[in-house]
C-alpha cells in the first residue's frame, strides 16, 4: 500500500525535484517562494541536505504533517478541553494524522467533504446500534433485577453490537473497495464503529449512550478542524499551485529532451549507423568487460549514454503527463485567487500535450534504428553475392548521409522549441524570470512586460512581446531547411523528381520506400513539434495581452464542474460516450454509431423494452454487489475484525478486551488490510516493524525529559516531523510511516491524558493504568497481532493475488489498445472521405471520436503505472509449485506500453495534419490573432485539405480513399488479435495455433507489385476475364473472407463489383499511389507516418503472441513420432508459438496426452 493508495489518488505532493521551477500565479503561495539570494558558497551542512533532499517543498510537507497531532496533544492538556473529552482526547489526535493536511487544497477539501460524512454517518448508525443494544438488554433484564454498581454482561446486547459492526465493517470496506475515493473516509467510519461497538455491551442507559456518541463526534470533528486550519493557513498549497509545478517540471523536461535528441542524432554522425547501433546494444548488455575492441568502447559508451538518457528523459516525461492528467481536475475546481481559470488550464494541458507527444515520438527513431539492425539482411554472410553486398553498402551510405542532413534543421528546431517553451513559462509565470535591468523596470511598473527599447537595437529575450516573432522566424527558417532531408534521399537514389515528361518514377526495392516512410515519419515529427510549439507561443502571448496575466481575480469552479465532480466520486468508472439526443439536433444527417460507442452488453439479458424489465435490471445490480469481489473484500475484513471483536462479547473474555485495549488490533485491520496478497505480505512486515520503531521512539520521547509535559510534546512534534521525512522519500513505507505515528500518539497521549484527567478518570471505562515502558511493549503486541489477523484473512480461504490482478490488468489493457485502434481507423477512413464533420461540434462523428480516444488514453495512464506496482508487489507473495514467469509479464507491459506510444502518436498525427504556417510578412497583429483562432478550430481533413484542390490532387485522395479499402484486412486483423490476446490472457483460454498477423508494409508490397505489373510478361490487367476474381483478391491484399461479426456479411458487401467498375486511370493512381512523386500530396506524410507506426505496431504485436501463448499454450493436437516439439506440422507461426508455450511449462507430457 503506496501513498497513492491510501488517498486513491496519485501523489499531487509537489516534486521536491523541481523546486526550482516555481510557479508565480497564485496568491496564496507567494509567500512561500520568496526570491533566492545569492548563491553562497556550499558548505557540509548544505551538501548533507542536497544529499537527503532535504529542500523547501519536502521541509514545508514535514512541518505542516507534523502540526496536526501536536497541536491535538497540546489542547487536550488543557483541564476543559480535557474533561470534556475525557478518555477520548487521543482521537482528535489520530484523526487529525488521517485527515492527511499534507495533502494539496482540492484533494484535501474533497477528503475533509468525505470524511466528514463518514463521521456524521458512522455517529448516527452507532447510535442506532447502540439503542438497539440497550433496548435488548431491557427486554431480557427479568424485573426487579436490582441495578448494580458495574454493568453486568448481557448476551442479548452483546449480540446486537456483534450484528451491527459485522454489518456495517462489511458495506464500508464493500464501498472501500468499490470506490477508491473513500479509502481514508471508510477508516475513520471504521474507528468510530469499532469504538462504539465494544464500548456498547458496557452501556445500560440510553443517555449514557448518546454523551458517549457525542464526544466520539466532536473528538473527530475537533480533528478534522485542526487540519483544516494547518491546510489553509499554514503555507498553503492549492491544487493550482501543484498543477503549475507540474507544467513548469514538464517544460523544463521538454527542453532537456530536445536536448538530449539532439546530442543523440549528433552520436550517430558514424559511417557505419546500423552496425554502430547493433554493437552499442551489446557493449551495453556485455559492458567494459565484454569482447569489443578498446578502440570501439569509448565511441559505443558515448552512444548508449545517449541513447539510455534520451530514454530515460522520455519515461520521466511520460510520468509526469499521467501526473497531470489525474491532478488537473482538482486544479479545476479549486477556489484560488489567481490569473488562469479552469477553461485557461485545460487549454493549456491540450496544448502541452500537442507539443509532448511528436517531441516524445522522436523517442522511436532509437527503436526505429536498432530493428533495422537487427534485420536478418544486415548480417553480413561471407558467401553473399556482390551484388547484395553492394546494394547494402549504398543504403549504408544513404542513411549516414541523411543522418548527417537531419543535423542542421533539428539543431535549428530545438533552438526554437527550447526557446518558445522558456518564452512560454515566463508569459504564464510558470518559471521565474531573470534579474535584469528590464525585470526589475516591469516589476515598478503593473501593466505589465517591459517594453524593448527597438531604436537601440535591443533584441527581444524570452518573456517580452516580441519574441513569439522570433520563434517564428526561427520555425520558418527550419520549414525552409526540411525539404532538403528529402532532396538529399533523392539525389543519393538517382531519382529524377524534375522530368514531368519521363515515365512515372518508381521505387528500386521495398527498402527505398521504406527509407522514405521513415525520413518522412522523423519530417511530420519535427514539423508538428514546431507547429505544437508556436501554437503554445501564441496562447501565453494571447494571455498577456487580453490582460489575463496582469491582474488576479477570485476563481471559483462553475456549479456544472461541482456536478460532475460529485458524480465523479460516486461512480468507479467514466460515463459512457453513449448516443445523446443533441446528436440529431446538430447534424441534418441521421449518424449511427457502433456498440464501441455504447456500455458493454450483458450476454445473458437483451436490452429492457418496459418499465418492469428496467426496475429488473436494477434490481440485479443488487444481487451483482453482493456477489463482486469488492464485497467478498468486505466480507473478508468483517470476519477479520470479528476474529478479535468476539473476545469483546463473550462473558468470559469482555474484561480482557477491554483491560489490553484489543480495540486498536481491530482498528489495525481497518487501516491495513488490503485485496491481494502480495500487499499483504509487504503490509505485515512494515506494520509490525513500524510499530517496534514506534515503541522505541516512545520510550526515547517520554524518559529523555523524564515525563515533563512540555518537552515530551516539544519530542513528540520533532519524531512526526522525521517520520513524516520517511513518507515523502520512500512512499513504499507508508503503511510502516502511518503506523509508527498513530502509534506514538496512542502512547504518548494516553500518558499526557493520565496526568490531567487522573488516573482514577482514566480506569473509570474499565483500562488499567500502564507505565510506559509496559504499555509500549503491549501496543506492538496488539498491532502485532491486529496484523496477524489481517494477514490470514486476506489468504484464507483463496487469496487474490497481486498476480491475478496483474494479468487482469494487462488483459484490459489489451483491450482497451485494441479500441485505441479501432477509433484510429475510423478517425484515418472519416478524415478521408471528408466525413466526419467539426471535432468541435457536440454530436459529430469527429467529436464521438475524439471524446472516445481522449477516455481510452486516460484509462491506459492509469492502468500502466498500476500494472507496474502489481509487478513489484507479487515478489513478496509466496510461491508454491511454479516460479512466476515475470520476464513474460514485463515484456507484455513493456510492449503493450510501446503499442500505446505509437497509436498515441498516430491519433495525434491523423487529427492535427501538418501544414506550413504563416511566415509573418503581413501585419504581425492580424496574423497572430488569425492564428490563436485556430486553437479550437476543427484539423482539416485529408478530403478537404489546402485552399484549393486539383484535379490532380483530388485524383490522388481518391486512389488513397481507394487504398484503405486494401488496408482494411490488415486493420481488421490488428484489432482482432488485440482483443484475442485479452480474452486469452482474461480466461487462460488457450490460443489458436494461427493467428491472422500482417507483415509489415505489406500494402506497401501489394501496390509496388501493381506497379510493376503492367510491364511483366502474364500480368493480369483490368479487362482479364471475371474468372481472375480470386487473384485480383490476393493482388489487392485480401486473401481471406473478412466477414462482419454483426451481419455475417462480407466487409465490404459489394466490393469485387467495385473493383471490376474501377477504371484504368484509377487503377494507375493507386498502382502509383507511394511514388516519389506523391510525396507533397497532402496526406501522403501522415500516411507514412501511419505505416511506420502500423509496423512498429504489428513488430510488438507478434512478441505479444510469443509472450501470451508461452502463459495460455496452443490449441495443438498433432504430433510426430521421434520428432521434437519444433518440427510438428504447425507452420512457423504456430510451431514457434507451440515452442514457446512448451518453454512455459504449458505443452510438456505432449505424448502422453496423444
Amino acid at each position: 500500500m503506496a501513498y497513492q493508495e491510501l488517498n486513491g489518488q496519485p501523489s499531487s505532493v509537489p516534486d521536491p525535484r523541481r523546486n526550482t521551477m516555481n510557479g508565480t500565479g497564485e496568491g496564496d503561495a507567494e509567500g512561500s517562494r520568496g526570491a533566492p539570494g545569492a548563491q553562497k558558497k556550499p558548505n557540509r551542512l548544505a551538501a548533507l541536505f542536497d544529499k537527503l533532499g532535504l529542500d523547501a517543498p519536502t521541509l514545508i510537507v514535514m512541518f505542516k504533517g507534523s502540526l496536526p497531532p501536536t497541536i491535538g496533544i497540546a489542547m487536550c492538556q488543557a483541564p476543559v478541553v480535557a474533561k470534556y473529552f475525557a478518555t477520548l482526547g487521543y482521537l482528535v489526535a489520530i484523526i487529525s494524522v488521517l485527515a492527511m493536511a499534507i495533502l494539496p487544497r482540492g484533494k484535501f477539501l474533497m477528503n475533509l467533504f468525505l470524511n466528514a460524512v463518514a463521521i456524521c454517518i458512522g455517529s448516527a448508525i452507532s447510535m442506532l446500534a447502540l439503542w438497539s443494544a440497550i433496548q435488548a438488554r431491557h427486554n431480557t433484564t427479568p424485573p426487579g433485577t436490582q441495578p448494580s454498581a458495574l454493568p453486568t454482561y448481557n448476551s442479548s446486547q452483546s449480540a446486537v453490537c456483534g450484528v451491527w459492526l459485522f454489518a456495517n465493517i462489511w458495506f464500508c470496506n464493500a464501498v472501500r473497495a468499490k470506490l477508491p475515493a473513500f479509502n481514508l473516509p471508510v477508516i475513520t467510519y471504521s474507528i468510530l464503529v469499532n469504538i462504539s461497538a465494544t464500548f456498547g455491551p458496557s452501556m445500560t442507559s440510553v443517555a449514557y449512550a448518546r454523551v458517549f456518541v457525542q464526544e466520539l463526534l466532536t473528538a473527530m470533528l475537533t480533528a478534522l478542524a485542526l487540519a483544516l486550519g494547518v491546510n489553509l493557513l499554514v503555507i498553503p498549497i492549492s491544487s493550482r499551485l501543484v498543477v503549475f509545478k507540474e507544467f513548469a517540471g514538464g517544460i523544463g523536461l521538454l527542453r532537456n529532451l530536445v536536448s538530449l535528441q539532439k546530442a543523440y542524432l549528433a552520436s550517430l554522425e558514424s559511417d557505419s549507423l546500423f552496425a554502430v547501433t547493433t554493437r552499442t546494444e551489446t557493449f551495453l548488455a556485455k559492458g567494459e568487460g565484454g569482447t569489443l575492441h578498446d578502440d570501439d568502447e569509448p565511441r559505443l559508451a558515448k552512444k548508449a549514454e545517449a541513447a539510455k538518457a534520451l530514454q530515460d528523459g522520455g519515461a520521466k516525461l511520460r510520468e509526469l503527463v499521467g501526473k497531470l492528467h489525474v491532478d488537473l481536475p482538482f486544479a479545476k475546481r479549486d477556489i484560488a485567487w489567481g490569473k488562469l481559470d479552469a477553461k485557461d488550464l485545460s487549454d493549456m494541458f491540450k496544448l502541452f500535450r500537442n507539443v509532448h507527444i511528436p517531441v516524445l515520438g522522436m523517442n522511436t527513431i532509437i527503436d526505429i534504428f536498432k530493428r533495422f539492425a537487427e534485420r536478418p539482411e544486415w548480417e553480413g554472410a561471407d558467401d553473399a553475392p556482390k551484388e547484395v553486398v553492394a546494394e547494402k553498402d549504398i543504403e549504408r551510405h544513404v542513411w549516414n548521409e541523411v543522418m548527417k542532413q537531419v543535423q542542421e534543421p533539428f539543431e535549428i528546431l530545438s533552438e526554437a522549441v527550447d526557446l518558445g517553451l522558456e518564452h512560454v513559462g515566463m508569459c504564464l509565470e510558470l518559471i521565474p524570470r531573470p534579474k535584469t535591468k528590464a525585470s526589475a523596470r516591469s516589476e515598478k511598473s503593473p501593466s505589465g512586460p517591459s517594453e524593448i527599447d527597438v531604436e537601440a537595437g535591443e533584441e527581444p529575450k524570452p518573456g517580452d512581446p516580441g519574441f513569439a516573432k522570433i520563434i517564428d522566424e526561427k520555425i520558418q527558417a527550419f520549414y525552409a531547411r526540411k525539404g532538403e532531408l528529402l532532396k538529399t534521399w533523392v539525389q543519393e537514389r538517382g531519382i529524377n523528381l524534375d522530368d514531368r515528361g519521363a515515365e512515372h518514377a518508381t521505387f528500386r526495392s521495398e527498402r527505398d520506400q521504406i527509407q522514405l516512410y521513415i525520413i518522412l515519419y522523423m519530417e511530420n515529427l519535427m514539423h508538428a513539434s514546431g507547429q505544437a510549439v508556436q501554437d503554445l507561443v501564441d496562447f501565453a502571448d494571447g494571455k498577456v495581452e487580453d490582460g489575463t496575466m496582469s491582474k488576479k481575480r477570485l476563481i471559483t469552479p462553475s456549479i456544472r464542474r461541482l456536478r460532475k465532480w460529485f458524480l465523479a466520486v460516486l461512480s468507479n468508472e467514466d460515463a459512457s460516450a453513449e448516443q445523446s439526443p443533441d446528436i440529431m439536433e446538430n447534424s441534418a444527417n441521421i449518424v449511427y454509431f457502433g456498440d464501441g460507442y455504447n456500455r458493454k452488453k450483458d450476454p445473458e439479458h437483451l436490452e429492457p423494452a418496459t418499465a418492469w424489465e428496467r426496475f429488473g435490471n436494477r434490481l440485479r445490480k443488487v444481487s451483482e454487489f453482493l456477489g463482486s469481489e469488492e464485497s467478498a473484500f468486505g466480507f473478508r475484513v468483517a470476519c477479520a475484525t470479528m476474529s478479535i471483536g468476539i473476545v469483546a462479547f463473550l462473558e468470559s473474555t469482555q474484561r480482557f478486551f477491554m483491560e489490553q485495549r484489543l480495540v486498536w488490533a481491530m482498528i489495525i485491520i481497518a487501516i491495513g488490510m488490503t485485496m491481494t496478497s502480495g500487499q499483504s505480505v509487504f503490509g505485515f512486515l512494515c506494520r509490525v516493524g513500524g510499530t517496534v520503531v514506534a515503541m522505541v521512539l516512545s520510550l526515547i520521547i517520554w524518559y529523555i525529559v523524564n515525563g515533563q509535559v512540555a518537552g515530551v510534546i516539544v519530542f513528540l512534534w520533532f519524531s512526526i516531523f522525521i517520520n513524516f521525512y520517511f513518507f515523502m522519500k520512500f512512499p513504499r513505507l507508508l503503511p510502516a510511516i502511518m503506523i509508527s505515528i498513530i502509534t506514538q500518539v496512542l502512547i504518548i497521549g494516553y500518558e499526557l491524558q493520565v496526568i490531567v484527567i487522573g488516573r482514577e478518570a482514566s480506569e473509570r471505562t474499565g483500562q488499567p493504568f500502564y507505565p510506559t515502558y509496559l504499555l509500549a511493549p503491549y501496543r506492538v503486541a496488539c498491532v502485532a497481532g491486529g496484523s496477524l489477523v489481517a494477514f490470514i484473512w486476506t489468504i484464507f480461504p483463496s487469496p487474490l493475488t497481486d498476480r491475478t490482478w496483474l494479468r487482469r490488468d494487462l488483459s484490459a489493457t489489451l483491450y482497451l489498445l485494441a479500441n485505441y485502434f479501432g477509433v484510429i481507423t475510423s478517425t484515418l477512413r472519416s478524415s478521408v472521405h471528408g466525413t466526419a464533420g467539426n471535432v468541435n461540434v457536440p454530436g459529430t462523428p469527429a467529436h464521438h471520436l475524439f471524446k472516445t480516444a481522449r477516455k481510452i488514453f486516460g484509462k491506459v495512464m492509469v492502468l500502466i503505472p498500476s500494472m507496474s506496482q502489481h509487478s513489484d508487489w507479487q515478489k513478496w507473495e509466496p510461491t508454491i509449485g511454479g516460479k512466476f514467469p515475470r520476464e513474460a509479464y514485463d515484456d507484455i507491459i513493456m510492449r503493450s506500453t510501446r503499442i500505446m506510444s505509437y497509436l498515441t502518436l498516430t491519433n495525434y498525427t491523423l487529427m492535427r495534419p501538418t501544414h506550413v504556417r504563416s511566415n509573418g510578412k503581413h501585419d504581425d497583429t492580424d496574423g497572430r490573432r488569425s492564428r490563436r483562432s485556430g486553437f479550437h478550430s476543427a484539423a482539416p481533413s485529408l478530403h478537404s485539405r489546402g485552399p484549393s484542390i486539383s484535379s490532380e490532387n483530388g485524383e490522388w485522395v481518391g486512389a488513397l480513399s481507394d487504398v484503405l479499402e486494401i488496408l482494411k484486412p490488415t486493420h481488421h486483423t490488428i484489432l482482432s488479435t488485440l482483443t484475442l490476446l485479452s480474452n486469452s490472457l482474461l480466461s487462460g483460454q488457450r490460443l489458436p495455433p494461427f493467428l491472422p498477423l500482417p507483415r509489415p508494409y505489406e500494402m506497401t508490397r501489394q501496390l509496388m507489385h501493381m506497379a510493376q505489373g503492367p510491364n511483366t510478361p502474364g500480368a493480369a490487367t483490368p479487362s482479364d476475364d471475371d474468372d481472375d476474381d480470386d487473384d485480383d483478391d490476393d493482388e489487392m491484399g485480401a486473401p481471406i473472407r473478412m466477414v462482419n461479426t454483426r451481419t455475417c456479411c462480407e466487409d465490404p458487401p459489394r466490393r469485387r463489383e467495385h473493383l471490376r467498375r474501377r477504371d484504368r486511370r484509377r487503377d494507375a493512381a493507386i498502382a502509383n499511389l507511394l511514388g516519389p512523386r506523391n510525396v507533397e500530396q497532402p496526406g501522403y506524410a501522415e500516411f507514412a507516418v501511419l505505416q511506420v507506426c502500423t509496423t512498429l505496431v504489428c513488430d510488438d504485436l507478434e512478441g505479444l503472441m510469443r509472450s501470451v501463448s508461452g502463459l495460455v499454450g496452443v490449441v495443438d493436437f498433432s504430433f510426430r513420432m521421434g520428432g521434437s516439439e519444433s518440427s510438428l506440422d504447425l507452420g512457423s507461426g504456430a510451431a514457434a508459438a507451440a515452442a514457446a508455450a512448451a518453454g512455459a511449462g504449458g505443452m510438456k507430457k505432449r505424448g502422453k496426452r496423444d
